[in-house]
C-alpha cells in the first residue's frame, strides 16, 4: 500500500513539474514573440518617420528659390563727384541711370574722370548678367531697349568739382552705328536729387523735349561764349538729335569734348 503511494506520488509530481515546463515556455515564447512585434512596430514607425522628413526636405528643396552666384553678376557704378556719365532713361521710362546703383543701367556703365580739357567717352548698357536678371529674372533672358525719354550728359557735382567745365557733344553711337546730330550742344548747371542727396550737376542735354529751343536756361553756355550772347543762338538746343533714330539698342555711347577748364 505504501508502495503504491509513493508511485502515485511521484506520478502526480512528474505531471505537475511537466505543466510547470509546459506553462514556463508557453511564457518566454508569449514574451519572445511581443518583443519581436514591438520591434517590428518600433522599426515601422521610424522608417514611416524618416519617409515623411525626407519628403518633407525635397519639397523645401524644390520650392527653395534658386540661388544665383553674386560673381555671375556686374558692378554697379555710381558716378563720384568729378565724373561725367550718360544720364538717360529708354523710351518707356523703365530702363534708366541717374546717376544711382538702384538703376537697372547701373550695371557696367562708363563714367569718366573729368581731369581737364579734352576729349571724353560715356555709355550704357542692357547687355549684362545683372540688368537681364532684374528685369526678367534670368540672366540669360531677352533685353532689349526701345528709344529714349531722356538723354543727357552730367558731370557730378560739376558745380563745384568742375565748375567751368563746358561740355560739346560730338557723337552718340547706338550698338555702334553713329546718329546724325540736327543741332549744337550747350552746358549749364541743374541742381538733382539722387537716393535723397542733392547735387549740383554740370550737364549737357542731348534730349530733353522739357527745355523749349526759345527758352534756354540762363546760364548756357557753350565754348563760344554765353548763349544770350551769339548771334547764332538758334544753333543750340536742349534736343540735339531725332529720337525716332535711336530704335531698339544694347549700349549707348556718347563722346564729347571738355573745354574752360
Amino acid at each position: 500500500m505504501l508502495k503504491t503511494k509513493k508511485i502515485l506520488a511521484f506520478l502526480l509530481a512528474s505531471a505537475m513539474m511537466t505543466a510547470a515546463f509546459t506553462a514556463c515556455g508557453s511564457s518566454e515564447d508569449s514574451k519572445e514573440s511581443s518583443s519581436k512585434a514591438e520591434s517590428s512596430e518600433e522599426s515601422s514607425e521610424e522608417s514611416s518617420e524618416d519617409s515623411v522628413e525626407e519628403s518633407a526636405a525635397d519639397e523645401d528643396e524644390s520650392s527653395a528659390p534658386q540661388q544665383v552666384q553674386t560673381g555671375d553678376f556686374e558692378e554697379t557704378v555710381v558716378p563720384q563727384a568729378g565724373e561725367a556719365y550718360l544720364s538717360m532713361a529708354d523710351g518707356q521710362w523703365w530702363l534708366q541711370y541717374t546717376g544711382s546703383d538702384a538703376d537697372y543701367l547701373c550695371y557696367d556703365a562708363g563714367v569718366a574722370p573729368i581731369t581737364g580739357n579734352g576729349e571724353y567717352t560715356v555709355s550704357v548698357t542692357v547687355d549684362t548678367n545683372a540688368v537681364r536678371y532684374d528685369a526678367t529674372g534670368d540672366i540669360n533672358g531677352e533685353l532689349i531697349a526701345n528709344g529714349t525719354s531722356f538723354m543727357a550728359v552730367q558731370i557730378m557735382d560739376g558745380a563745384t568739382a568742375t565748375p567751368n567745365a563746358v561740355i560739346d557733344v560730338t557723337s552718340v553711337k547706338v550698338d555702334g552705328t553713329e546718329i546724325p546730330l540736327t543741332k549744337k550742344s550747350f552746358t549749364n548747371t541743374e541742381d538733382t536729387e539722387i537716393d535723397g542727396t542733392k547735387h549740383s550737376n554740370v550737364r549737357s542735354n542731348i534730349f530733353n523735349e522739357w527745355v523749349p529751343d526759345d527758352s534756354l536756361p540762363g546760364d548756357a553756355r557753350s565754348a563760344e561764349g554765353n548763349i544770350a550772347d551769339l548771334a547764332n543762338k538758334s544753333d543750340y538746343s536742349a534736343t540735339i538729335l531725332d529720337p525716332s533714330a535711336i530704335g531698339d539698342w544694347t549700349t549707348i555711347e556718347v563722346t564729347f569734348n571738355v573745354t574752360g577748364m
